[in-house]
């Protein structure tokens, strides 16, 4: 069985490097997957991302905010590839949390200032009758590719690993404070 430092490191490495999960919802006209551009937050361990408020994904967490999805990354050493799964609920962010949560969401996936500027939104667009809103996924049960197992017997298989070894802060090169939020 693979240890947990190894899961933790790993689940890490996916978290903070993928940047796009897929996200699977269920809504009136049965189920949907969507691929979003996130950015993580701990404690707990969270996914947040925007999206347009008539898109299929958005309309279904209002009607079901129970959601699963996957994060992968190909072309790693070993294996080539790595891969996690997700049980979570999702939600939009209260207005109160629009000034922070969208500074942190900029700042993560944009750390070139010139760059953010280019790609950031007016907050307009997520306020009121805005037609974008963020949204927040709490993850609920996480699970990685059971990589050693399938060396073994070439079973596609999960491995869980606990939420409380991956919700704590995570340090960064240039923000000792980065994903303590």
């Amino acid at each position: 069985m693979t240890p947990l430092p190894e899961l933790t490191a790993r689940s890490d490495a996916l978290l903070e490097n993928a940047r796009f999960t897929t996200l699977a919802t269920q809504g009136p006209g049965g189920p949907w997957a969507s691929t979003v551009n996130y950015v993580p937050l701990r404690e707990p361990l969270r996914l947040l991302w925007y999206s347009l408020r008539r898109a299929q994904h958005s309309r279904n967490i209002e009607d079901d905010p129970q959601v699963s999805g996957s994060i992968y990354l190909t072309g790693l050493p070993g294996l080539g590839l790595d891969g996690a799964q997700f049980t979570a609920t999702a939600r939009a962010v209260e207005p109160d949390e629009l000034d922070e949560l969208s500074d942190w969401y900029y700042e993560r996936n944009f750390p070139d200032e010139q760059v953010r500027r280019e790609w950031r939104l007016p907050l307009d667009e997520f306020r009121g009758e805005g037609h974008r809103r963020f949204y927040l996924l709490e993850i609920r049960q996480w699970w990685l590719l059971d990589i050693d197992q399938w060396l073994v017997d070439k079973n596609d298989q999960r491995v869980a690993v606990p939420l409380d070894a991956l919700s704590g802060p995570r340090k960064s090169a240039d923000d000792s404070t980065a994903g303590a939020r």
